[in-house]
């Protein structure tokens, strides 16, 4: 029996209750059975969300320094198992950013470094050292720089070589937990978390299983996060994971990472799986790739309808083999179909296609609203708007054509018989085409994600999604800085503990 069969049979007594908008199994399991969820933001150096208790997790690689500028780019020494360097070339060192990022402030002045092995790190810029003791660094973090904190490496011991490096708070000695507390309070009421910024999908160059994250490494910011921490983090908070599969992932990368979820995953959860993300929109490499390969093999001559035919035919072929390694357990493979929110006649290509049927238990769309004032054409008349005046805009996009769009796309869920998701929303309010680059529309649009009546448009919004039968809802994203390139965080920084967008999304947890 496929997943979306199962809602078929559900009780008519079920019928009015918000249960029938989540897919199948996640109605029927005990674990969190909400429709709220949260992309979770990028792992990167210089991110201002810190979900690790060893900080160094999203750390930035090392590089090689010599007496010559600053470089990204000079070879490095071999490296340890973890990724730290074996030895130290003669007049250089080797550096790392602890952090980049200036919201720091939420973090203890006194900080710890500690490692295994022997070596010397000297720290500079942000951080400063206070004290050193065998295999532990006391340093000072100036909380108010925008400088990074930085950690130099100027010796090291090639037969016992500096390694297992754990930058922390609160102690001494390494942290026994993974998570940062803060960070699990924050998404513990998600019913799901989308890992799609944590797996660096977007242009992934991921074929082989070897190829992907380990848990071990040095950092987890520069191939992405290990799939075991994304597990953890699932079991730990209830949450169902929602995966994005590399867009050129081997049937064996595919099938040991299914593998891997379906026998250390929690076996109440569900688990969203999607083949890469955005496959439509050819801003993106894998959308490129996508249309190149669907024209090769002849799935059609309009090069559009060749790129969503091979997302499909991927995605179909990627979920049949997640059904198989989960053989008897498969309802709890929810295979994910995603397209244009746009554009509906892009879902119907995708879910029409050969035996997307068969798989097909969500259809996923991104149903943002406001991203037409970022429009360059537009760029002279909006960036001298009020506040009021944009706002006025936004709630009439909200309950007019943003609306509008929801109800297309709930009709043609309906239509192929899966339940109507959105995996990624919330405001879009950014400039583009050069837009971007106009310092009156960026802090326009910059005070609108501060103001309390952007909470008001999320109810509003959110509202409208549940009454044409929107089920889960993954919120884009969970924690970023507000700047030219958007505004896409609930929240800035620990910081800043709340918002009004943040604080209309955990109204509709409690609700």
């Amino acid at each position: 029996m496929r997943r979306r069969d199962l809602l078929k049979g559900l009780s008519a007594s079920l019928v009015s209750s918000p249960l029938l908008n989540l897919p199948a199994y996640a109605a029927t399991q005990q674990h969190k059975t909400g429709w709220v969820g949260m992309n979770l933001a990028p792992t990167d150096y210089y991110s201002n969300e810190m979900p690790f208790a060893n900080l160094a997790k999203l750390a930035s690689r090392w590089r090689l320094q010599d007496q010559g500028p600053f470089s990204w780019d000079l070879p490095l020494p071999p490296l340890t198992e973890d990724g730290c360097p074996t030895s130290v070339p003669p007049d250089s060192y080797v550096e790392t950013f602890l952090l980049s990022t200036n919201a720091r402030k939420f973090l203890p002045a006194e900080l710890f470094v500690s490692y295994d092995g022997e070596g010397v790190l000297e720290y500079a810029e942000g951080a400063r050292l206070v004290k050193r003791f065998p295999g532990v660094d006391q340093i000072r973090c100036l909380q108010t720089s925008d400088v990074p904190m930085m950690a130099r490496l100027v010796s090291t011991n090639p037969e016992n070589p500096l390694r297992n490096v754990s930058f922390h708070e609160g102690h001494a000695a390494p942290p026994k937990e993974t998570f940062r507390k803060a960070f699990l309070e924050r998404n513990a009421s998600m019913a799901a978390l989308r890992f799609m910024d944590w797996m660096k999908t977007n242009e992934s160059k991921i074929e082989h299983f070897e190829q992907r994250p380990m848990k071990n490494a040095y950092t987890q910011s520069e191939k992405g996060v290990a799939l075991e921490y994304m597990i953890e983090l699932a079991n730990e908070l209830k949450s169902a994971p929602w995966f994005t599969m590399p867009h050129l992932a081997t049937d064996d990368y595919v099938r040991q990472f299914a593998e891997m979820v379906r026998r250390d995953l929690d076996p109440s959860l569900p688990v969203y799986v999607e083949y890469s993300n955005e496959v439509w929109n050819t801003t993106f490499e894998q959308a490129r790739w996508a249309q190149a390969q669907g024209l090769s093999v002849g799935l059609s001559t309009d090069p559009f309808e060749a790129q969503l035919r091979f997302y499909s035919q991927r995605a179909t072929e990627m979920l049949g083999i997640w059904d198989q390694v989960f053989g008897a357990d498969k309802a709890r493979v929810l295979g994910v179909y995603a397209s244009q929110a746009g554009n509906p006649e892009s879902g119907e290509t995708i879910l029409g296609w050969k035996d997307a049927g068969k798989y097909a238990d969500v259809h996923a769309i991104a149903p943002y609203f406001g991203n037409g004032f970022g429009d360059p054409a537009k760029l002279e008349e909006v960036s001298r708007w009020s506040l009021d005046r944009l706002f006025s805009e936004l709630e009439k996009e909200i309950d007019g054509s943003n609306k509008s769009l929801m109800v297309a796309q709930a009709a043609l869920a309906r239509k192929f018989g899966v339940s109507m998701v959105a995996y990624e929303g919330g405001q879009h309010l950014v400039g583009y085409g050069g837009a971007q680059n106009d310092d009156l529309l960026t802090m326009l649009f910059v005070k609108a994600n501060w103001d309390p009546r952007m909470g008001e448009l999320y109810r509003k919004y959110m509202a409208n999604w549940r009454a044409v039968g929107g089920g889960t809802f993954m919120f884009y994203s969970s924690m970023g800085s507000y700047s030219k390139w958007g505004s896409w965080g609930l929240l800035e920084n620990e910081d800043k503990p709340t918002s009004a967008k943040w604080e209309a999304v955990r109204s509709a947890v409690k609700a």
